[in-house]
C-alpha cells in the first residue's frame, strides 16, 4: 500500500512561552495515581488558536474516602479553584465524577501558563530534559470581597 504523504511536513509541537492564554479542555479522564491508587482526573488542555503548541497535561486530585482530613481539604480546594477558573458550577451536595469529567470537556478559560523542566526521581532538573507547559490555577479571590460584602475602612490615624 502506498500512502501519499510527505513526513517532512510534520513538525514537533512546541511549548508556549510563559504568558496568559485562552485554553480549552480537550479531554478529561478518571484515573488512579501510580503510587497510591487514589482517584484523579487527567486532563489534556489545549491552546486556542495555537495548534503549534502541544497540549498541557494537568492532574487534578479527586477527594475520596482514602484521604485523611488534610488531603481531603487540599484536594477539595484544588478542585474548587479549578472549577472556578473554568467557570463551572461548584457542587454543594456531592460529586459525580463521571458527570463532572464529561462536563469539563470543552470548558474554556483565560489562564496563566508557565514552563517547567523535566526532573529526575530526586527532583533535580535533568540537564537535557524536556520542557513542559504547566497551568497556573489561581487561588480564590477573597470571598467576602467577591460577594460584595462591605468591609469597614480603617479609621485614619490622628
Amino acid at each position: 500500500m502506498r500512502i501519499p504523504i510527505n513526513l517532512n511536513d510534520y513538525k514537533e509541537p512546541t511549548t508556549a512561552p510563559i504568558g496568559k492564554y485562552d485554553i480549552l479542555i480537550a479531554s478529561c479522564d478518571e484515573a488512579k495515581t501510580r503510587a497510591a491508587g487514589k482517584p484523579q482526573f487527567v486532563l489534556s488542555i489545549g491552546f486556542e488558536g495555537h495548534p503549534e503548541f502541544q497540549n498541557m497535561r494537568h492532574y487534578l486530585g479527586i477527594p475520596s474516602d482514602m484521604d485523611d482530613a488534610d488531603a481531603m481539604g487540599f484536594k477539595a480546594l484544588g478542585l474548587r479553584r479549578f472549577l472556578t477558573l473554568f467557570g463551572q458550577p461548584v457542587p454543594k451536595d456531592g460529586l459525580d465524577t463521571e458527570q463532572l469529567a464529561m462536563q469539563l470537556v470543552g470548558a474554556r478559560a483565560k489562564a496563566d501558563v508557565i514552563l517547567e523542566k523535566e526532573t529526575d526521581s530526586q527532583g533535580n532538573e535533568k540537564p537535557d530534559g524536556r520542557v513542559f507547559n504547566r497551568l497556573v490555577v489561581p487561588r480564590l479571590r477573597d470571598e467576602s470581597q467577591a460577594a460584595g460584602a462591605r468591609v469597614s475602612p480603617t479609621p485614619p490615624k490622628r
